[in-house]
């Protein structure tokens, strides 16, 4: 694998975006009949950043934002075949950084996934603070709510 570089997406790029979210089950869905109201209907492409590598995109990551001093972590995923090569931290360090310059204090996350959770505690210093029930098959299949985590910006350096 050659040079990695994390930046922001391009509209072209959304449906390769898109194929590796849905490798893990959580691409974003419209709103239906069955699922009013799903966990994700969109990326919003300015606070989305993809990983490029070899010419390609193998990761993809967003946030949301809740208010003017919180935001939350969306859609970080990684193409199955890059998995484990350091993809996932530099797509999370590239939004936290645009987060505190943004002027955000507090980063919500939510996650189904202990070796994420474990991930998001050990290499940032994440605190659980609770769960959430999911709104419908999202991510793993087996979990039906997520784990609560939050992190205060204000005390991360890059």
């Amino acid at each position: 694998m050659g040079e990695i570089n994390v930046r922001k997406i391009r509209k072209e790029e959304l449906n390769k975006a898109l194929s590796i979210l849905s490798q893990w089950n959580m691409a974003p869905r419209k709103a239906s009949k069955e699922n009013p109201n799903p966990e994700r209907e969109s990326l919003i492409l300015e606070h989305t950043f993809v990983a490029v590598a070899d010419n390609k995109i193998v990761g993809v990551c967003s946030y949301l934002i809740l208010s003017s001093k919180e935001a939350e972590t969306a859609s970080l995923a990684i193409d199955r075949d890059y998995k484990g090569s350091g993809i996932g931290y530099l797509l999370q360090v590239e939004r936290l950084k645009e987060m505190k310059a943004r002027g955000f204090k507090r980063v919500h996350t939510e996650t189904d996934r202990t070796e994420t959770i474990e991930w998001y505690i050990r290499k940032f210093g994440y605190k659980k603070v609770g769960t959430n029930p999911k709104k419908h098959d999202f991510s793993l299949k087996n979990v039906d709510h997520w784990t609560v985590l939050k992190l205060d910006l204000e005390n991360i350096n890059f």
